[in-house]
């Protein structure tokens, strides 16, 4: 009888940090989908919620309604996980759902896959990913309230309220940040390449000299590589003046020109926005491009870091996008704090394409 007892604690320790993340977790989750949903009210035709899970099989009018009573029930169970059995069984039947939709959606990527419609860079969707925090969701659920299960021993009491407050609110930041994180690894690195009406490249630092940096000559090269293989007609460079005096989108249709990897890019097939001095600015600049020319099948080229925000800000504008990572030739140093600093552009630009 030692044994157990001894291992009781330790075991009535993890309940309660299991419980305390498990809140967190559903914080974010159903805080998420709200704000989607309210995206989907303001701007019909527009769904972030895709981001993390498609209920797509399901009728729109009923979609939206399973979204909105999962979000409900899991924020209620956020607040306060000592639930009765009917919402128990309310909050478990919802994420039974949503699991089923993550499985689909997973069967759904491989289908495409399987298809040539997609080349992901890494091999797992991020559905799978969903699909075990669904099910970890789930039994956390069902186990019961607090993090104090009936086999918890008397001299094991749960900690106080605010340090398990405190764990559920690092849970819910890690989320904030780890979610934008797996975008960039699965979302970034899968090539949606396909034929389009144009292709744009966005700009990248240019060393003194008009030299291209490692990241401008692979974006350059990708675009390239889209027109060699006649999936565009035309080309937009953008980009603006850098701190090296020069102007990286007539560096980048130099480049494409006088491509060292082979056959280059006609002037004629090439336009040129100069002024693309951030990413928003090349959003704005290139939507006025495809209104002129009437384009409205548009792939982007970038880094996968990137891209997520840049489909987020097309759809803000009304474009569905097609993304497409740029091939890397070499590693660049930079790309850790990058990544880091890409984390709340991703929420800024999010937010602003929810609540346009």
């Amino acid at each position: 009888m030692a044994e157990p007892l001894a291992s009781a604690p330790r075991q009535h320790r993890l309940s309660w940090i299991n419980t305390a993340v498990a809140r967190g977790v559903a914080l974010f989750l159903a805080g998420f989908t709200l704000l989607n949903l309210i995206g989907a009210w303001r701007t019909p035709g527009f769904d972030a919620n895709v981001w993390w899970i498609d209920l797509g099989f399901l009728p729109g009018v009923l979609e939206g309604l399973s979204l909105a009573g999962a979000a409900m029930l899991l924020l209620a169970w956020a607040v306060q996980p000592a639930t009765g059995l009917w919402r128990r069984r309310a909050t478990l039947a919802a994420l039974a759902l949503l699991a089923v939709a993550a499985l689909s959606n997973a069967v759904a990527f491989y289908r495409v896959w399987s298809r040539g419609e997609i080349d992901p860079g890494v091999p797992l969707p991020f559905s799978l990913v969903v699909l075990v925090v669904l099910v970890w969701l789930a039994w956390v659920v069902a186990r019961g309230a607090a993090g104090q299960p009936p086999e918890s021993p008397p001299h094991a009491p749960a900690p106080r309220a605010s340090i398990r407050l405190l764990v559920s609110a690092v849970a819910f930041v890690a989320c904030g940040i780890l979610f934008p994180l797996a975008q960039f690894w699965f979302f970034g690195h899968t090539d949606y390449r396909r034929p389009a009406d144009v292709a744009v490249v966005f700009g990248a630092q240019v060393h003194p000299g008009g030299r291209p940096s490692t990241s401008l000559v692979d974006r350059v090269a990708t675009g390239v590589d889209l027109y060699a293989a006649g999936l565009v007609p035309r080309i937009i460079m953008s980009g603006a003046v850098g701190e090296s005096g020069d102007n990286e989108a007539l560096v980048m249709t130099r480049y494409a020109v006088d491509s060292p990897g082979g056959p280059g890019v006609p002037v004629d097939a090439i336009i040129i926005d100069p002024e693309g001095s951030n990413s928003q600015a090349t959003v704005d600049n290139t939507v006025k491009i495809f209104k002129l020319y009437g384009y409205e099948r548009i792939l982007v080229v970038s880094h996968f870091y990137h891209l997520p925000r840049l489909k987020l800000a097309y759809a803000r504008a009304g474009y569905d996008v097609l993304t497409v990572p740029a091939r890397s030739t070499g590693p660049v140093s930079q790309t850790p704090y990058i990544v880091a600093r890409e984390v709340p552009a991703f929420w800024v630009y999010y937010l602003r394409a929810v609540l346009r």
